[in-house]
């Protein structure tokens, strides 16, 4: 069945996605904004309304509800009221308290007002107008209210204009920008503003601007943290209000990029509050509206509420009555209350709880979108209609559920729609066409594959919580090499046919080994295996399951043997070499090919071990960085060598079983054996020489022997050098 055709209708239906990711059209971009919005709301939603709310929140509200009004009277409420109420909140501990209003205008002086209006109208006497003259202070409300405003910790809000228009005078700001960076940073400009009057501002401790902005759809999800006004850094009320309450001052971070320097975050005393590039954060909802604690303002002022209720805490001072409410449409209720969004930004400060959107996302929606694409676009055809039925029904869930479970962990906020719906058209396109026109050999085509999948192991990391990311890293790994000895001469004499058949006998058994003890295979070179253990899945006892694997491996040839003579083939016979060590471990190559690999000296050691095999005649051999520690196996010291391209010396050793299977005559072998090695190490050459000869004797087919005789009789003859460390050099690889 041709799979051509699908393949090509899926690549193309992937290129037109990658086309709406980039093209600059208006109506797109603003299509495709309006669904990530949408599934970012709905994503929002479903973690909001399904999480346990926190105990107890660090934030309350002071809400001037209706039956407020209905009690202390119609709004405005007099200054000396509102005076009342900041010395009632001090008196319950609040911490901070933060009004989320401002007051622009002057409070009505009533002894004032009332000279005026009787000297306009002719009747005032001097002695009326000293009483009244003298009676202004008394009721000067607004000194009453800045009086009880400085001493407390409190903060007003300043309402940033688009249009040049100016009222009353705007406090300092925070931070001062530098005109470079003032025309690099995209932090939202304001042209006018609106604050308290002066007596109020100077009083309060700080000041904050109150706001929001909805996006294209009309819908507040974001809030700006910062804004600027003539190179001035002003704060949000809920960051000035976080400021007060912690002591801290803020700064901005600002990475220099290759198109100059980007806001992404605010430095708040040791933490850092992600932004984007205009200053704005992901509101940090953690419920509908009324979420936080809300305290009726007249309550306050006749102390009804639960003692220490508002201790140690930051208010917000807001209205919920009816015509006087801030209502905003947000992503997770519309309308919800205004001051509640300011409230619901402290608790994101204080809580660490920010989610955020770094510049990089859209980078990566995009190679998210052709990598899910195009490994749909040419795997779907070789699948079952039922299977992508079942893709179509569990693959979104399992998106939704894979970057709910990154936002949960991380705070990151990816938008997968695009790689979900084109995952989902062309599961869609795939089972059209496989119904019009491939219903055969679907099934023949699935054993195929499932031959050369290693099921067992794949199931395994599956299972597992690891994010088997293929970026680079270094780890402490084991690496094999297990090579098929003169290779050349047993080719020569077979054809190229029976030499494949021959090698995928050889090699099946043997991969089935390695992925039995949780290895991975590298690669095959010609004749040679090249295993690691450690990577993708993590594995403590790399070094132990890279032993077993060998010692498996040299018994599963000797059960080939019988295999091989049936087919008139050659005996064949391995060396394996091992080492453990720092390896660099990745998805590495060209963008025309790759493979999933390690590198680094502790790998090419291993391959000179290996290559060390045939000289010392044994079937494994192991480096020092290998051997250490394992107490399951039974080890022969080799040698100290210096491989070929190191300066430094290693000590090899042969594994020569497992200690189950250590007999008494292998252990008094390897007694004497080592007792000469230690001898020879010691320059006492007729000694070594003496017990070495009786192991050769006993054991003429071990090659070891052979070769610290024939070295020691050279040493007699030649003399070592008087700074001699015993570290034999191999010129060889």
């Amino acid at each position: 069945m041709n799979k051509r055709i699908p393949i090509i209708l899926g690549i193309i239906l992937v290129c037109f996605a990658v086309w709406l990711l980039a093209t600059s059209n208006k109506t797109v971009r603003s299509i495709i904004g309006r669904l990530d919005n949408l599934g970012y709301d709905v994503q929002l939603r479903a973690r909001v309304l399904t999480e346990n709310l926190p105990p107890s929140s660090p934030v309350a509200i002071i809400d001037i509800d209706d039956n407020s009004l209905k009690v202390e009277g119609h709004w405005p409420w007099p200054r000396t009221k509102l005076a009342a109420l900041v010395n009632e909140l001090q008196n319950q501990g609040a911490a901070v308290i933060a009004f989320d209003m401002f007051f622009p205008e002057k409070e009505p002086n009533i002894a004032e007002t009332l000279l005026q209006e009787l000297t306009k109208k002719n009747l005032a006497n001097p002695v009326v107008t000293n009483v009244l003259k003298k009676s202004e202070p008394v009721f000067d409300e607004d000194s009453t209210f800045a009086k009880s405003l400085a001493d407390n910790q409190a903060v007003l809000s300043i309402g940033f204009l688009p249009r040049n228009q100016t009222e009353n005078q705007l406090p300092p700001p925070i931070l001062t920008l530098s005109p470079p960076d003032r025309a690099q940073l995209g932090i939202i400009r304001a042209n006018g503003y609106i604050v308290s009057i002066p007596v109020l501002q100077q009083s309060a401790k700080g000041a904050g601007f109150i706001n929001i902005y909805a996006d294209g759809d009309g819908i507040v999800r974001r809030s700006p943290l910062v804004m600027e006004y003539n190179g001035g850094i002003y704060p949000a009320l809920s960051l000035q209000a976080v400021m007060l309450f912690l002591g801290e001052n803020i700064s901005l971070v600002t990475p220099r990029y290759d198109k100059g320097k980007v806001l992404e975050g605010i430095k708040l005393g040791s933490y850092t509050i992600p932004t984007d590039a205009n200053g704005q954060v992901l509101i940090p909802f953690i419920g509908r509206s009324y979420t936080f604690p809300y305290y009726s303002a007249t309550d306050v002022l006749h102390n009804k509420i639960p003692k220490d209720a508002l201790a140690g805490k930051i208010l917000f001072v807001g209205t919920s009555a009816t015509g006087l409410g801030d209502l905003q449409p947000t992503s997770i209720q519309s309308p919800f209350p205004g001051v509640e969004i300011q409230a619901t930004l402290v608790n994101g400060m204080l809580q660490n709880s920010f989610s955020f959107v770094p510049a990089w996302t859209q980078g990566a929606n995009f190679i998210l979108t052709i990598l899910f694409g195009l490994i749909a676009a040419c795997l779907f055809p070789y699948l079952g209609p039922r299977t992508l039925g079942i893709i179509i029904v569990l693959f979104p869930a399992a998106l939704l559920f894979i970057n709910n479970w990154i936002w949960i962990k991380t705070g990151l906020v990816l938008s997968l729609l695009m790689p979900a719906m084109l995952t989902l058209f062309l599961a869609l396109l795939n089972i059209l066409y496989g119904y019009l026109f491939e219903t055969r050999r679907r099934e023949q085509l699935k054993e195929m594959f499932g031959q050369y999948v290693p099921a067992k192991h794949i199931d395994e990391m599956l299972k597992t919580k690891s994010n088997y990311a293929l970026r680079g890293e270094d780890r402490e790994m084991s690496v094999l090499f297990a090579d098929i000895r003169n290779f050349t001469a047993i080719s020569e004499g077979m054809s190229a046919s029976e030499l494949v058949e021959m090698l995928n006998t050889f090699f099946t058994p043997m991969t089935e080994i390695i992925f039995k003890h949780r290895g991975t295979i590298d690669k095959y070179v010609g004749d040679l295996i090249m295993a690691f253990w450690g990577a993708p899945l993590k594995d403590k006892s790399h070094a132990r399951h890279a032993i077993e694997s060998a010692l498996e491996m040299q018994e599963k040839l000797h059960e080939l043997r019988p295999l091989l003579a049936k087919h008139q083939w050659p005996d064949i016979h391995i060396g394996i070499g091992i080492n453990s060590g720092m390896m660099s471990v990745g998805d590495m190559g060209s963008r025309f090919r790759r493979n999933y690999t390690v590198l680094g000296d502790s790998v090419n050691l291993a391959s000179r071990v290996e290559g060390l095999t045939k000289f010392y005649g044994v079937n494994i051999i192991v480096t020092e960085f290998t051997q250490e520690n394992q107490k399951r196996f039974v080890f022969r010291k080799l040698d100290q060598v210096r491989v070929k391209g190191k300066k430094k010396g290693i000590s090899i050793y042969e594994v020569v079983c497992p200690n189950l299977k250590l007999t008494p005559e292998i252990a008094a072998e390897l007694e004497m054996y080592h007792k000469a090695l230690e001898l020879y190490f010691q320059q006492q050459w007729d000694a070594a020489y003496e017990l070495m000869s009786q192991l050769k004797n006993r054991y003429p087919d071990k090659k070891i022997y052979d070769i610290y005789i024939q070295r020691i009789n050279e040493f007699k003859q030649h003399p070592v050098p008087s700074d001699w460390d015993g570290v034999y050099a191999h010129s060889t690889k």
